[in-house]
This record gives structure tokens, sequence and C-alpha cells, in this order.
């Protein structure tokens, strides 16, 4: 683990979760991939992500789940940024207090620019307005 930490990047779709995991490699910023919502609570369990990229449309746990699951564990001062192909993105984001919400596809410079955002803010999360 690094002293910046980990980005836990909770994604179903193996290629999306590949792909986001080289981008943030290439940025220098360690990741975690995780499958599904039981894997991710798992993983975040011995150490506290720096940041959660989390995709709602999970199978079993969706990211509603695991969301309410890391801000009981961790608190407001954990950034989660939900990444999502359904509909109602705002609305789930705004249920797991991300500080911002991406619709599939998005581009990638984008993606890191709010891992970014995330990562360097100081104090809790503002949220979604």
């Amino acid at each position: 683990m690094s002293e910046r930490g980990y980005v836990l990047v909770v994604e179903d779709e193996p290629a999306m979760r590949e792909m986001l995991g080289w981008a943030l490699e290439d940025e220098g910023i360690q990741a975690e991939l995780a499958v599904d919502g039981l894997e991710a609570l798992e993983r975040a369990t011995t150490y506290k992500p720096a940041l959660v990229v989390l995709d709602m449309g999970l199978p079993g746990l969706d990211g509603v789940g695991v969301g309410i699951a890391l801000r009981a564990r961790y608190g407001a001062e954990l950034p989660i940024l939900v990444v999502t192909a359904g509909g109602n993105a705002q609305a789930k984001a705004r249920r797991v207090g991300a500080f911002a919400y991406l619709h599939k596809p998005f581009d990638l410079a984008l993606f890191i620019a709010q891992v970014h955002r995330g990562l360097t803010s100081t104090g809790p999360p503002g949220g979604l307005a």
C-alpha cells in the first residue's frame, strides 16, 4: 500500500474494470479491482481506500448497498465516484454521498480528472448539488 493509499475500482464488466485499473496505474495511482459488491467490501476491510470508483449495476450487492456499507464503515470523508450506464445516476450517487458521477461510456481524461479531484479535495466531499 502506498502512502497515498489506493483507489478501489468496483466494476463487474471485465474490459471496463481493466481499462480503469490501467488508466489509474498510468497516473501512478495504485488500483485495487473488485468484480462485485462483496469483493469490494472484503478488499476495503483491511485498508481504507483513498477513493472508491463505484459502478451502480453490480450483481448481487448493488452499488447503492456497497456505498451505504462503506459510508457506515468509513464515514462521509471517503470520496466515492459513481460510474454507471443505468438511469437515475444522480439520485443513486446522492444516496451514497458521491462527490461526482460519470455516465458510461465516458472519456478517460474526464475520469482521471475526477479521480484527481476526489484525491486532492480537503475535508469531507461536498457531494452533489
